[in-house]
């Protein structure tokens, strides 16, 4: 096996390409545009008008996390939703033309995601990540998600499901293990039972969307991270569609990898 992380533009697409087969009654709006260094941003609202339409979010998408922390997310917090295509299109030029560094690593921003801006409070952002275990795989659930996640590492409950688990135990192990404030957030339990049966399917090793929004029956998955077994391209490549595996920011492929 090995676990290569994916742009989060191509996890909520994954999501949004399969998403009557393990989501329905709930529902995606996916829009999400990936801005690399080719992309024509004056042409672009013609292939997606929305861009012209909504408020709306754009952030780096180059496998490294706490954006939000690194002031490397566009959105305004005194005026929630209120970036207008203009401001999006000047500040990815303006963030493409800069060195940066994260990590210890130097370099320069080339790829970007743009979605439409959701608007919600804070008690509505929710946490929800799967990993592969050595003992099984493990469902990290929290009714705290959002930007301060790890500061709020102590409301997050964990469940392992051991690795010859069917659907059935696996589904009550999550329902039973629940934390306190999500047990009578019904929607948030299914939700999370069709993503752990998704996670699997799917071949994923580490999938996380923090935070998670949900409004009635919408989903919006915020932010997602994501890792792929790539060795089970040949089983469930045709559901993942056209997928990139990418060097991390700073780092760059062999001609092998």
């Amino acid at each position: 096996m090995a676990q290569r992380g994916i742009r989060e533009y191509d996890g909520k697409r994954i999501m949004a390409r399969n998403w009557k087969d393990y989501f329905e009654p709930f529902e995606y709006d996916f829009k999400s545009v990936l801005v690399t260094p080719e992309t024509n941003l004056d042409e672009l609202p013609k292939e997606h008008p929305w861009l012209l339409e909504k408020p709306l979010v754009a952030k780096p998408d180059m496998l490294f996390g706490k954006r939000g922390k690194l002031g490397l997310i566009l959105y305004k917090k005194e005026k929630p939703c209120d970036v207008d295509y203009e401001t999006v299109k000047n500040w990815i030029r303006q963030k493409m033309s800069e060195e940066v560094e994260i990590k210890g690593n130097r370099g320069k921003l080339t790829h970007f995601i743009i979605e439409p801006c959701i608007p919600h409070s804070p008690e509505e952002e929710y946490y929800v990540a799967i990993t592969l275990g050595d003992d099984g795989d493990h469902v990290y659930m929290s009714a705290y998600g959002g930007i301060e996640i790890e500061e709020n590492w102590d409301k997050v409950k964990e469940v392992v499901i051991p690795v010859l688990a069917d659907d059935e135990t696996a589904e009550k192990l999550i329902e039973e293990n629940v934390p306190e404030e999500l047990k009578d957030n019904k929607d948030y339990v299914e939700f999370v039972k069709r993503l752990y049966k998704f996670f699997k399917d799917m071949h994923f090793t580490y999938l996380e969307i923090n935070p998670l929004v949900m409004v009635g029956n919408k989903v919006y998955p915020l932010d997602f991270v994501g890792r792929l077994d790539d060795t089970a391209q040949f089983l469930v490549g045709r559901k993942w569609g056209e997928i990139e595996f990418p060097a991390g920011f700073g780092g760059e492929l062999t001609p092998e990898e």
